[in-house]
């Protein structure tokens, strides 16, 4: 079972079936290509970067971080000797550099589960 069916069986708990899986899944795919509104006028105002949440904070649940700032975690990350945390900044500043903000959008989770980066591609937000 890969980790996106692990999570969507986790919040479908006992109702889980393929199809309820594939809808909830789909939802959340429409949710952050929606969010793509709000991505780009970040990017517009701040400049080339990611969304990125975390929703166990309410007072920071949601930010922006341009390329710069992503940068900047990662040095932070090499002074603090946390290579694992800058070898994962690292390719998520490699990835986010990439971004074509017509096309896509990066995002990162910040959880209890760690850090994670994905990027919402608005032409197959329903696959």
């Amino acid at each position: 079972m890969t980790r996106r069916e692990e999570l969507l069986t986790n919040l479908l708990d006992k109702d889980y079936s393929p199809e309820k899986a594939k809808i909830l899944d789909a939802t959340v795919r429409f949710i952050l290509g929606d969010m793509a509104k709000i991505y780009l006028k970040f990017w517009d105002k701040e400049g080339p970067g990611i969304m990125i949440f975390q929703p166990q904070l309410e007072d920071r649940s949601m930010f922006y971080w341009t390329l710069e700032e992503l940068h900047g975690a990662q040095e932070e990350c090499e002074e603090a000797n946390n290579d694992d945390l800058a070898e994962s900044f690292r390719r998520i500043l490699s990835a986010a550099q990439k971004i074509d903000p017509a096309e896509k959008a990066g995002y990162i989770i910040n959880d209890e589960k760690g850090l994670r980066y994905f990027e919402i591609d608005y032409n197959k937000v329903t696959e």
